[in-house]
C-alpha cells in the first residue's frame, strides 16, 4: 500500500456550529497508480487533498505514505493546485528549482534536475521566461514540473485543469496521461469532471455530497495507453453514465450532521 487513508473525518467550527465536511473516508493508491476522486462542489474533495498534503489535520482517522503517518507537509507528496501558484518574479527555471533549493540541493544539481523536468513537460525553451509570459496551460505545466522535480512518492492534483478552456484542458489531460506513463509517478487527482476522471484514472472514487464520504470505488477497465478516440467507445460512456448516476443520487441538498466523535 503506497498511500492509505483510513477512517478519515474532518469537522470545521463555524459561526452556526460544527460542520462535518468529511466522514469516514477510506481510500488507497498503489505505487505507480493513477486514481481520481470525483464529486460535486461542496463534497470535500479539496479538503481531502489538503489533509493528505499535510496542510490541515483530520479530526479523526489516519493518513500514511509507505506506512509513515502524515503529520504535515513533506517532500514525499507533491501538490499542484487549480491556480498555478508560481512566483511571478522568478523565471520558469527558478520556479522549478525552488523546492530543491529549500531542500539544500546544490546549485548545479538543482539546475540539472529542473532542466530535465522542464524538458519532460516540453518547456525547455521557456526556462528564462517569467510566468506572465506563458499561457495558462503552460503555467500549469511549469507547476507540474516543479512538483515532479522534488521527486515525490505521490503527486496530488487539485482540479489542475479546472480554470482552462476546453481545448487546452483536453490537451493537458493527454499530456498528463503520457507524463504519468513515462515517469511511473503515483497520482491522486480530484475533479468534478466525470469524463476527465474516466479518461485518466485506473480507479475512480465517487464521493457523496456533504458530508463527503466514499460512495463507491469503480475500477476503470480501459487500456493503460489511451487517447481521445477512447472517448467515443461505448465502454467509456458506460463508465461515465454510471458515475453520473451515482452523483445525481447525492446532489440533493442534505443537512450537515453535527460531528459525533
Amino acid at each position: 500500500m503506497h498511500l492509505e487513508v483510513s477512517q478519515l473525518s474532518k469537522e470545521f467550527t463555524t459561526a452556526t456550529g460544527p460542520l462535518l465536511a468529511l466522514n469516514d473516508i477510506n481510500l488507497h493508491v498503489e505505487t505507480g497508480e493513477f486514481v481520481c476522486a470525483v464529486g460535486a462542489s461542496g463534497s470535500g474533495k479539496s479538503t481531502l487533498l489538503r489533509l493528505i498534503a499535510g496542510l490541515d489535520f483530520p479530526t479523526e482517522g489516519q493518513i500514511s505514505v509507505d506506512g509513515q503517518p502524515v503529520t504535515g507537509p513533506g517532500a514525499d507528496r507533491g501538490m499542484v493546485f487549480q491556480s498555478y501558484t508560481l512566483y511571478p518574479w522568478m523565471s520558469v527555471q527558478h520556479n522549478v528549482e525552488f523546492g530543491l533549493k529549500l531542500q539544500g540541493v546544490g546549485r548545479q544539481a538543482r539546475r540539472e534536475q529542473a532542466s530535465y523536468f522542464l524538458d519532460m513537460v516540453g518547456l525547455a525553451n521557456f526556462a528564462q521566461a517569467l510566468p506572465k509570459q506563458l499561457s495558462g496551460g503552460m503555467q500549469q505545466r511549469v507547476a507540474i514540473a516543479r512538483a515532479l522535480a522534488n521527486q515525490p512518492k505521490i503527486l496530488l492534483l487539485d482540479e489542475p485543469f479546472g480554470a482552462l478552456d476546453v481545448q487546452t484542458k483536453e490537451t493537458l489531460q493527454q499530456f498528463l496521461l503520457e507524463l504519468w506513463q513515462r515517469t511511473g509517478t503515483s497520482i491522486l487527482m480530484i475533479t468534478h469532471d466525470v469524463g476527465e476522471a474516466v479518461f485518466l484514472a485506473q480507479r475512480v472514487y465517487v464521493m457523496t455530497a456533504r458530508p463527503g464520504s466514499i460512495q463507491r470505488e469503480i475500477r476503470v477497465d480501459l487500456p493503460r495507453d489511451r487517447d481521445y478516440a477512447i472517448k467515443r467507445q461505448p465502454k467509456f460512456h458506460r463508465y461515465q453514465d454510471e458515475i453520473m448516476d451515482l452523483l445525481r443520487e447525492t446532489t440533493s441538498v442534505r443537512p450537515a450532521r453535527a460531528y459525533a466523535g
